[in-house]
């Protein structure tokens, strides 16, 4: 199975998996801000985040300054997730966008367990990949939208990740108001959108003036009937990902037939 490609975001593991890292992880929870994994080094953890963000950034080598950023949500990896196949020399640093827990695994069980599952063996060994196509789909969208847009699309892919049954309510006449359970960094957030701190503070100021966000009890709320154009404006890019997919797995298929016809 392929993850989706989703942009800005780690692709989630498949269910299966999933339980996999379940049963032989153990939980940490972190706080926001803390720095969870650095490479290189001589110990680095494989994490499955469980609840919340984790920011992932490549880092300048001169200046040790985050240069390209993504994030990890729930159902993702994080960590030394670069090193499961292939040895991975860039400097990268992790931390916390929002209070979070994850799965701690153990490297070298997890690929013995997956090399009795062929499917298991293709999904990590991929992974690394299908997260780089989803950092370039979420760089190829901040030249494609305005900061508005992207934002407003952002919000509501960590919203799909960290709460579906709150996201449904965005597709519902009858709901005014959507909730957003965190508020990122607004810093960090820029990083990742590709622009400056102060557009992303006048757009979040301006949602304010026209009453399309609220501050409630250390909450946020979205106005659905706004939100949802942003929704709209990031559809056709998901939708052509998915067909691409589609195609490439249609693709592997054929090409194991063609193997398996050949023995």
């Amino acid at each position: 199975m392929t993850p989706e490609v989703i942009p800005w975001m780690s692709p989630c593991l498949s269910q299966s998996m999933s339980f996999v890292l379940a049963g032989i992880g153990h939980p940490m929870k972190f706080r926001r801000g803390d720095v969870i994994y650095t490479s290189p080094g001589l110990f680095g953890n494989l994490m499955y985040v469980r609840s919340g963000f984790v920011v992932k950034a490549l880092l300048d080598p001169v200046r040790d300054e985050p240069l390209l950023l993504s994030m990890a949500g729930p159902g993702a990896l994080c960590g030394n997730y670069e090193n499961l196949y292939v040895r991975d020399r860039m400097p990268r640093r992790h931390w916390c966008l929002t209070s979070t827990e994850v799965l701690v695994v153990n490297q070298e069980l997890l690929l013995k367990i997956a090399d009795q599952n062929p499917e298991w063996q293709h999904e990590l060994s991929g992974y690394s990949s299908v997260s780089s196509i989803c950092d370039r789909m979420g760089m190829f969208l901040n030249y494609s939208g305005t900061v508005e847009e992207r934002l407003g699309a952002l919000l509501l892919l960590m919203l799909h990740c960290e709460k579906p049954a709150a996201m449904a309510n965005l597709f519902s006449k009858g709901v005014e108001w959507v909730e957003l359970p965190f508020y990122p960094d607004k810093g960090t957030i820029a990083r990742l959108l590709g622009c400056k701190f102060e557009t992303v503070s006048d757009v979040v100021r301006q949602w304010g003036s026209h009453d399309d966000i609220r501050r409630r009890s250390r909450r946020i709320w979205l106005r659905r009937r706004t939100f949802l154009k942003y929704w709209e404006w990031l559809m056709p890019f998901m939708q052509q990902s998915r067909a691409e997919e589609r195609a490439a797995e249609a693709l592997r298929q054929a090409r194991r037939r063609e193997e398996y016809d050949s023995f």
